[in-house]
């Protein structure tokens, strides 16, 4: 097993832009670093149950079963496509949004973007073919599958965590700069635009 091959792998993947990052970005900026970081977390926790799901061999039953597969697939097309919306709704009061919430955002606000992160990546069902496909590459056939596949996604949830905390804190060092109504608003617009876009197109994605 070449375990430096796999981090490297699975860097480059975690750092492609997709809904994830789309969905840390719009918290991070909207909210502040604590929001960001809390949807980061969110991710983790998402990725987590992939890793889960794969040791244990559900990720073989979802990709080989149509109906689980379409499930999963249509639930987070649809949770992209409401968060969506929700961003562009909520573009009409971005004022509201230059409230300053520099080290920690309120309760309320660290739950919901924690589980804007688990949620939008625990549902797309391309994370679990993802482990599928790239996970038994790595392991040692003579050995048992399942530490294996576990540490191995560990490792990645840890990489994608760790990334997307990296860019929370970035994003909020630069954040002041774009702290003004229009900014926002058009930011709010794009970033709902772009997820419902990653909605669609997780709905038309073939098995």
């Amino acid at each position: 097993m070449d375990y430096y091959l796999f981090v490297l792998t699975a860097l480059a993947a975690a750092v492609l832009p997709g809904a994830d990052f789309a969905v840390v970005t719009k918290n991070t900026l909207a909210l502040g670093r604590a929001g960001g970081q809390a949807t980061a977390f969110g991710v983790g926790a998402g990725l987590l149950i992939h890793t889960t799901a794969a040791a244990l061999g559900l990720s073989v039953i979802i990709t080989q079963s149509a109906y689980a597969f379409e499930l999963i697939k249509y639930a987070g097309a649809i949770y992209l496509f409401y968060i969506g919306v929700e961003a562009l709704r909520s573009a009409k009061s971005a004022q509201a949004m230059l409230i300053e919430a520099d080290e920690a955002a309120s309760k309320s606000n660290f739950f919901s973007c924690f589980r804007q992160g688990a949620l939008t990546n625990a549902l797309n069902p391309k994370a679990s073919v993802f482990y599928l496909t790239l996970l038994p590459q790595f392991i040692n056939p003579a050995a048992d599958s399942i530490p294996q596949l576990a540490g191995l996604g560990l490792t990645a949830v840890l990489i994608v965590t760790a990334w997307f905390l990296l860019l929370a804190f970035t994003l909020h060092r630069v954040r002041r700069y774009f702290e003004n109504a229009a900014f926002q608003v058009n930011f709010q617009r794009l970033t709902g635009l772009l997820l419902i876009t990653f909605g669609i197109k997780l709905a038309l994605m073939r098995e």
